[in-house]
């Protein structure tokens, strides 16, 4: 089980497939041409393309892309989201190699020899960095040097039901929110097996809490790091919510993200933590007032990991300025607020957040642009699908408190890198 594509593939709001027409689906032997060397035919972009939702965003940034370069042709084929990890190194392979790929800054480092650096095509087009999250571009940069360009930054949020906090004499949370705090308003919200915080299974969560304290799981070097002392003890405070302040229950090992997702969204459980993407998804599924708060921090500032996806270029692409073009068609300023209005993705173009905002909850906007203004992208390495599936086993038994955060994190650490 892999939570990142789990997460992924629940983030598509299906808006409908007009504009399919717009977008060539190729099949996964291309022989299109052009993809990675012919002159003159579309450029392929291999991603998750299997569902009707992936086809629909697809279509949509291609179509937006065209309006800023008419001349654009551009193709799109692939598998669903869980198998690209592993069949786009098969398709890079063989004949006619497409040129556009897509990568997640988690899976970034995965990929990283499959994805040209871009540092040089970046420097000679004149594409501002600067107008990019740093946390996302670092999130796509492996050893050193960028490898896509980011067409979203998700920080991740605590969700809550505003008229239930309200009930219980609660302080709406905005952009500050302290850990004491926090555990006091779950306790408040708390009655018997009436919680106040869902809970999923896995380490994506768990991750996000320990970054709001600047704590990673892996190193910079890309090393994992899951022994730390530091990120244990984040680990033991995540596990306490169930084990001792008792505001959670423990997850089933079985449980998908959609258990705890329902949980909040029916009213039954008043608080989530999730990434933004889901907005709009809660906000047509709840009868209450979404909130939006920060991951709470021990100091209350607003800190966040961030998650998000962007365009790069395969490593033996024949046409790299034509598809670095693409790429800054793709990833403009009015394709992305169009994204972010239809989708509801938060952009990475950070003049483009104000179009997020739109049809949100006061203050919402306000809590992301601070998270934002302090993030650190999800690091992870390429043996993550093996510590999420670990945690997802063993982590329940730390929330029962039958195994502390010591003993999960070696067996985990071991585990992996034996």
């Amino acid at each position: 089980m892999n939570a990142v594509p789990t997460r992924r593939a629940r983030r598509l709001i299906v808006s409908g497939v007009a504009g399919l027409a717009a977008v060539t689906l190729a099949g996964c032997a291309s022989s299109s041409g052009g993809g990675g060397g012919d002159a003159g035919g579309p450029l392929v972009l291999y991603t998750w393309a299997a569902s009707e939702g992936d086809q629909a965003q697809w279509a949509d940034f291609i179509s937006g892309a065209k309006a800023e370069d008419p001349d654009l042709d551009i193709s799109v084929e692939g598998p669903s989201f869980s198998d690209y990890w592993t069949k786009v190194k098969t398709r890079l392979s063989g004949s006619n190699p497409p040129c556009l790929l897509t990568t997640q800054a988690a899976r970034a480092q995965e990929l990283g020899d499959l994805l040209m650096p871009l540092d040089d095509l970046i420097e000679e087009s004149g594409f501002d960095t600067d107008e990019i999250d740093a946390s996302m571009l670092a999130g796509m940069t492996v050893d050193g040097t960028i490898r896509a360009i980011p067409y979203d930054a998700e920080p991740i949020v605590l969700f809550y039901n505003v008229e239930a906090f309200q009930a219980a004499g609660l302080e709406l949370p905005g952009a500050e929110y302290t850990r004491d705090q926090f555990i006091s308003d779950a306790k408040a919200l708390t009655d018997g097996d009436k919680k106040g915080l869902a809970l999923a299974p896995g380490i994506f969560i768990p991750n996000a809490w320990s970054l709001a304290d600047g704590v990673p799981a892996v190193t910079e070097d890309g090393e994992l790091d899951l022994t730390n002392p530091d990120f244990v003890e984040q680990m033991q405070s995540f596990f306490d919510l169930v084990a001792v302040d008792q505001v959670a229950k423990a997850p089933e090992a079985a449980d998908g993200s959609e258990v705890s997702q329902q949980a909040f969204t029916s009213g039954a459980v008043p608080m989530l933590i999730e990434g933004p993407w889901m907005y709009g998804s809660f906000a047509e599924a709840a009868d209450f007032t979404l909130g939006v708060t920060i991951v709470p921090s021990t100091s209350g500032s607003a800190a966040a990991m961030t998650a998000g996806s962007g365009f790069g270029i395969a490593a033996n692409c024949e046409r790299p300025e034509e598809a670095f073009a693409a790429i800054e068609a793709l990833t403009s300023l009015s394709v992305q607020e169009k994204q972010a209005e239809a989708r509801g993705i938060v952009p990475a173009r950070i003049e483009a957040l104000p179009a997020w905002a739109e049809g949100k909850t006061e203050g919402a906007a306000d809590v992301v642009e601070a998270l934002l203004s302090d993030a650190t992208p999800q690091r992870t390495t390429p043996t993550w699908n093996q510590v999420e599936t670990l945690m997802t086993q063993y982590g329940v038994q730390g929330y029962r408190g039958e195994l502390t955060a010591e003993e999960i994190m070696e067996t985990i650490q071991n585990s992996v890198a034996g």
